[in-house]
């Protein structure tokens, strides 16, 4: 049984998101089309007139693909990139060690999904996915660990520099723990071998992350490419020296972050006087950062004059590396893209970034909200069933169910509004003849009033806790349920990782959610998972 939901009813989109997917008139001016099926043939048309880096980037992604067996798919994908007509579909993603939670595999199929139903639409124009790694970030905290059973398995390592150059030593014995957690049986002996061929059969992250992405979807035909390379960042200097003398991205982007803040949004970034690291080494990316006409290094003794750090660009290209606000100015610019496919906290900062982008001559691809999934066994739909609970209730918790329920069901709860609208009509009446007193006796009236209302609402608050406790019982099954689910407060897709759901055979698992997934919707998708799987 597979249904979908508003994700005005999923309780964890932000105002900015549910105005975004409403279309709403005030946010029109911050990005270029709503995505449908015509908005990206348009965009496709606009961005083949003003994309010159297409022999550079097949020559550079063939390159970096050169270690994995590519399948018929990619191989072909590829060779489509070398033409003239064809655009690509992106989404980008931290190098999450066994790919994080699973809403890192939802994001990867609906752009493979969204290339599959352009082309299936039109010959016209070939839609290729890409997946854009994010090899040069830096904060490993946030990608060194996943969950398993509610245990977190983490890595443990020195770190500083971009994640995608670190070695994958201490791998093996991070893969034992998540081993030594699962029964002997198919399902143990899929992950080991996609464990040894990816993370255990490579010396660096982006390798293993590339590896990994091999295994799990090169049959879609997805490309994976890496912006830490020398000769795509060469394509990247004349921004970045504008960048860097100018302020750039600073100044657009402080811009549409007052018009946000104007219309009452909260701010996702902050731009920096600066948006680039130096990469000194493979331990070392710091900001760098411009004083009193001298630019230095953070946390480093390196310093250089205006003139030499543009030397330093020029002979060095591949030392500088963007941040938030410029990453995707790069990946725009390298790429013959024309949609961007991510959660609403990333689609929330790209709507900082339209005027940046008019500012550096580049196209503003259209933003597409990612389909976010909950999975559910059929077990798990009986107990839901069992319950009485509606699937918008997945999306809430325990305690507000149970008071709903208590409430329901309960023989006093429904007598209290007809007192609390008694005790209103006595004060009224009582105000009524205060009028022909003193101005005094009628505030006197109207504070005690207040004081009695407020008293009678303890008194409902006490009633409804005093019938939750009645309910008990019903509370714990449905805490259970919940927790199953990793929807207590929360939402399963931002934490189960994939290797967490009672699966047996993996690539039909990944197969049965690509088939589900609606690109050319805004839903939230509650799906429930055959134990065939």
């Amino acid at each position: 049984m597979n249904e979908t939901i508003s994700i005005h009813k999923a309780n964890y989109f932000s105002e900015l998101m549910l105005n975004y997917v409403d279309q709403e008139e005030q946010l029109r001016p911050f990005y270029t089309d709503y995505p449908t099926k015509e908005a990206y043939l348009q965009q496709a048309r606009k961005k083949l007139k003003n994309y010159p880096h297409r022999k550079r980037l097949v020559e550079r992604l063939t390159a970096q693909l050169d270690t994995i067996s590519l399948s018929e798919a990619q191989i072909n994908n590829l060779a489509l990139l070398a033409n003239s007509n064809t655009v690509t579909i992106t989404t980008g993603h931290q190098l999450n060690l066994f790919s994080g939670p699973i809403f890192f595999f939802y994001k990867l199929l609906q752009i493979v999904r969204l290339c599959k139903e352009m082309n299936a639409e039109q010959t016209e124009i070939r839609f290729v996915p890409i997946f854009w790694m994010a090899t040069e970030d830096h904060d490993f905290e946030e990608i060194n660990h996943f969950y398993f059973e509610d245990r977190k398995i983490v890595w443990e390592k020195p770190h500083g520099g971009p994640v995608g150059r670190l070695s994958t030593t201490g791998l093996q014995e991070v893969f034992g723990q998540l081993l030594a957690l699962i029964p002997n049986g198919q399902k143990k002996t899929s992950l080991k071998q996609l464990i040894d061929e990816s993370y255990l059969s490579s010396d660096t992250l982006t390798e293993a992350t590339r590896k990994l992405i091999q295994a799990l979807f090169g049959e879609y035909g997805l490309l994976m490419i890496d912006g830490d390379d020398s000769a795509l960042k060469e394509v990247m200097i004349p921004t970045f020296e504008k960048e860097l003398m100018h302020s750039t991205a600073y100044q657009e982007v402080l811009k549409q972050n007052e018009k946000l803040t104007n219309l009452g949004y909260p701010i996702q970034v902050n731009p920096r006087e600066i948006n680039l690291f130096y990469i000194a080494d493979d331990n070392s990316r710091e900001r760098i950062i411009l004083e009193n006409d001298i630019y230095t290094i953070h946390n480093t003794p390196l310093k250089f004059t205006a003139d030499e750090l543009i030397t330093e660009l020029k002979q060095f290209p591949e030392k500088f590396s963007p941040n938030v606000i410029l990453r995707p100015v790069y990946q725009e610019t390298i790429l013959p893209n024309i949609a961007y496919i991510g959660g609403g906290g990333e689609l929330a900062y790209w709507l900082q970034l339209n005027t940046m982008f008019r500012t550096f001559g580049l196209d503003f691809p259209i933003l597409t909200l990612r389909n976010s999934v909950l999975i559910r066994t059929e077990k798990q739909y009986k107990q839901q069933l069992n319950l009485g609970l509606s699937t918008e209730d997945l999306f809430t918790n325990s305690q507000r169910i149970t008071q709903r329920k208590a409430m329901e069901e309960s023989n006093i709860a429904p007598q209290l509004p007809a007192f609390n609208e008694r005790l209103k009509a006595i004060f009224e009446e009582l105000e009524a003849l205060g009028e022909s007193t003193d101005v005094s006796f009628t505030n006197m009236i109207q504070a005690q009033k207040a004081k009695q209302l407020k008293g009678f609402e303890k008194i409902q608050q006490r009633l409804i806790r005093a019938e939750v406790r009645e309910q008990k019982t019903y509370q714990e099954r449905v805490s259970q349920l919940l927790l199953g689910l990793h929807q207590e407060n929360s939402l399963q897709e931002r934490h189960q990782n994939f290797a967490d759901f009672p699966i047996v055979n993996l690539p039909h698992f990944i197969e049965w959610i690509y088939e589900n997934l609606l690109p050319f919707e805004q839903k939230f998708l509650v799906m429930t998972l055959n134990q065939d799987l």
